[in-house]
């Protein structure tokens, strides 16, 4: 009898493992960019001179299977980097660097004023209001590119137009550099612009 319960306890658990394991594969991660779409690819305009311009854009995954974003490039600016605004206990904003953003199945992942963005550095030109970037992302584990066209535009699609005299009068956030140097004045600046956008 008691070995009979023993063999029954030990079926039991291998059921166990089995279904943990199942479990573990549902929840599996896209070896490259997967299904993922990327929706309203947009960059905001920045002024003459401006060494740093943000991008944003909406993540969706279609897929059964998580997809991990490595980061950003382009070829039309020095580096880009993903970051996210976080407000601490005090009410003061700053921009803290993301180094992968996960994209859930079935889910929407937001780059937007306010919350995360791509700040691109240092472009290879001016651009205006109607120019086309081209944002590579990287995804997975094969580092797969899923090259994407943005249009540089004034304010985000769908907002109304923003006062340029309030933009100026916005306060930039704090990126945890250096302040002196010419790189975060001009992150301050992307910021100021940032924060206007989200105030309409």
């Amino acid at each position: 009898m008691q070995q009979k319960l023993s063999r029954n306890v030990a079926v039991l658990m291998a059921v166990g493992v089995m279904s943990l394991g199942l479990a573990a594969c549902s929840e599996t991660e896209a070896p490259d960019c997967g299904a993922l779409q990327v929706n309203d690819p947009w960059v905001r305009v920045a002024p003459q001179g401006a060494r740093v311009m943000g991008a944003y854009f909406s993540l969706a995954n279609d897929g059964d299977t998580r997809v991990v974003v490595n980061g950003v490039s382009s070829s039309q600016f020095d580096r880009a980097e993903m970051h996210e605004t976080v407000v601490n206990d005090d009410g003061q904003a700053s921009m803290q660097p993301l180094e992968r953003v996960t994209v859930p199945a079935g889910e929407t992942v937001d780059f937007k004023p306010g919350g995360r963005h791509v700040m691109l550095f240092t472009p290879s030109q001016a651009y205006a209001a109607g120019d086309q970037v081209e944002l590579i992302l990287s995804c997975g584990a094969q580092s797969a590119e899923l090259p994407v066209a943005a249009t540089v535009r004034a304010q985000e699609p769908g907002m109304q137009s923003q006062d340029d005299a309030s933009m100026k009068d916005m306060k930039g956030m704090d990126h945890g550099e250096d302040g002196s140097s010419d790189a975060a004045s001009d992150e301050a600046g992307a910021a100021a612009a940032e924060d206007a956008a989200t105030a309409n």
